[in-house]
This record gives C-alpha cells, sequence and structure tokens, in this order.
C-alpha cells in the first residue's frame, strides 16, 4: 500500500531506491578501478614518460577520484533516502492497518444492533420444534391403522448407523495353506504350481487335503521357505462396511443466548427440556432490560497537599 501510494504522489518506492543504490555501488566500483588504474599508469612512466604526459596520467587519476566521492555521496544520499521511504512505506501500512480496523468496528457495531432480532428468530426456530416434538410424540402414542411412525424434526440432524451392506458375491479359485485352508494365501503370485488337474492329498495327511482340491503348489513366504497349497474355492464378496453414526444433541441444550448488552434479558439458556417444558419456557416473557441506576454526588475528605496547606 506505501509503495502504491508513493506511486501515486510521484515518490519513489523503497524498491526503487535499493536498485539505484545497487547501479551506484557498481558505479564505485568502476571508479574505484579506474582510480586504480591510473595510479598504476603514472608509477609505471615516472622515469620514461615526460612531464606532460605525466600529468595526464594525473589529471586521469583526479577525474577519476572526483568520480568516486560522487559514488560515495550519492550512494550516503540514497541510503538516507531508502531509509525514509522504508519509514513512510510503513507508516502508511499502519495507517490503513488503522483505518481498516476502525471501518470493521464500526461494521461489527452496526451489526451488533442485529443481535436481538437473530435471537428471537432462533427462539421461534425452538419453538416450532418444540410444538412439532409434541404433536409428534402424541401421534405416534396413538398411530392410525397402517400408519408408519413420525420421525421428530431434529432426528434429521443426526447421521444413522450404517451396517454392512454386501454389494457383489462370486465364486473364485484360490491357493490356500494345507491345514488353513479357510483362507488364500496373501500373494497368489507366489505359487508354484505343481500337477495341474490332478487331485492329490498331502503327503502329511488326508484331513487336510479334502475333496475340493484340484491342484498343488508351492508357496515361497516371506521368510524364504515353502509351504504346500492347494486350489480351493472362496466366495469372494464385495461389501460395504459398517460405520457408526453420530447422534446431535438437541439445539434447545446446546443453544444459548446471552443478552446483546449488559443488563439485557438472557433470550435463552441451553438446558435439558421435555418438549412441553420448553415450550413453558419459551412463553414465558423476556424480562425487562435492568435500567443502570443514577449516580448520585458524594462527599469524601482528602488531606490537602503541603503547598496549599501552607498557602495564605
Amino acid at each position: 500500500m506505501g509503495k502504491l501510494i508513493n506511486k501515486i504522489l510521484g515518490k519513489q518506492s523503497s524498491s526503487d531506491i535499493a536498485a539505484a543504490i545497487t547501479k551506484a555501488q557498481a558505479e564505485l566500483e568502476a571508479a574505484e578501478a579506474a582510480v586504480a588504474a591510473a595510479e598504476e599508469q603514472y608509477d609505471a612512466h615516472l622515469l620514461t614518460a615526460d612531464k606532460k604526459s605525466l600529468r595526464g596520467f594525473l589529471d586521469a587519476k583526479t577525474e577519476a577520484g572526483i568520480d568516486v566521492d560522487q559514488a560515495r555521496a550519492r550512494i550516503q544520499r540514497l541510503e538516507r533516502d531508502h531509509e525514509a521511504a522504508v519509514e513512510s512505506e510503513a507508516e502508511s501500512e499502519r495507517q490503513a492497518a488503522y483505518d481498516r480496523a476502525k471501518e470493521l468496528a464500526a461494521t461489527a457495531r452496526k451489526k451488533l444492533g442485529d443481535y436481538e432480532k437473530a435471537a428471537m428468530a432462533i427462539r421461534d426456530v425452538l419453538r416450532a420444534i418444540a410444538e412439532a416434538d409434541v404433536a409428534v410424540e402424541a401421534a405416534n402414542a396413538d398411530l392410525p391403522d397402517g400408519a408408519a411412525r413420525i420421525e421428530k424434526p431434529e432426528e434429521c440432524r443426526s447421521s444413522p448407523n450404517l451396517y454392512k451392506k454386501v454389494l457383489k458375491e462370486e465364486v473364485v479359485e484360490l491357493w490356500a495353506g494345507i491345514g488353513d485352508q479357510s483362507r488364500p494365501v496373501e500373494h497368489q503370485h507366489r505359487v508354484r504350481v505343481e500337477h495341474v488337474g490332478k487331485r492329490v492329498r498331502s503327503r502329511w495327511s488326508e484331513e487336510d487335503f479334502d475333496e475340493g482340491g484340484w491342484e498343488k503348489g508351492y508357496y515361497a513366504t516371506d521368510g524364504g521357505g515353502t509351504i504346500e497349497v492347494v486350489k480351493r474355492r472362496f466366495i469372494k464378496r464385495t461389501y460395504l462396511p459398517d460405520d457408526t453414526g453420530q447422534y446431535a444433541v438437541s439445539l434447545a441444550s446446546a443453544v444459548s443466548l446471552p443478552p446483546a448488552i449488559v443488563g439485557g434479558p438472557v433470550f435463552f439458556e441451553p438446558g435439558s427440556y421435555h418438549a412441553p417444558g420448553l415450550l413453558a419456557k419459551l412463553d414465558q416473557p423476556l424480562p425487562p432490560c435492568r435500567i443502570r441506576a443514577e449516580r448520585k454526588p458524594e462527599i469524601e475528605y482528602v488531606l490537602a497537599p503541603k503547598e496549599v496547606a501552607l498557602a495564605s
């Protein structure tokens, strides 16, 4: 913001001045190099050149020295200007933040004037819920023939429990370890097949391998060993898992509507209300605002200071 204001006012921004400082420093380095070169030329020709030529070398050195002095002076001035520009931009930012805060505070104070209206609207929502709850409870207690139970209004605010739902089932053939044929091995691609198409039995026990086995193979375990496996038929089931729902507490037990101003009425206090009790509470008129008592003058005595006590 400060840089934008400086641009509008035709002032250089701190970034522009910083770029100028960088350029001036490069000019200073070039001027210092020119001075060094002129001194080198002068010293190199002291014994060989005539006075006129030497004066030329001295003039070049003097000119380069002037360039050095001017570059240093420019840098000093630019550094002062840069410091002032940085402070000016910071002050502009502070002023902009201050003005923005005042604007937001004024807007918020106006919005606070809408609080009472909003609080009364929320009370109307609570009343509508309570009236509906009373009616729904009465209707559900004596339903007409074939009528379904009516849900209370706030039941829609909760998410119900979702239970396992099977989407698809299909029969698949997978390798399973002998002795643990109730589940397939994890990495089916590790099985080395043997005796494809022949019925075989485990060489350890006939009980380990029932009549459902069609093929035999060897499975490479993670530990580097092998176990004997057989093909089994499994039911592959695709399903949606259980999902625990979330119960929403009633608004009447959570909503708090404090006074808009000190001394004003409490619009609503949360509590565990049954619908009739909530209606009874909402039917009660709000108390009037407490009027601040007018202050009355009082008298006190304090010891006078020395200069007052000694004054005639």
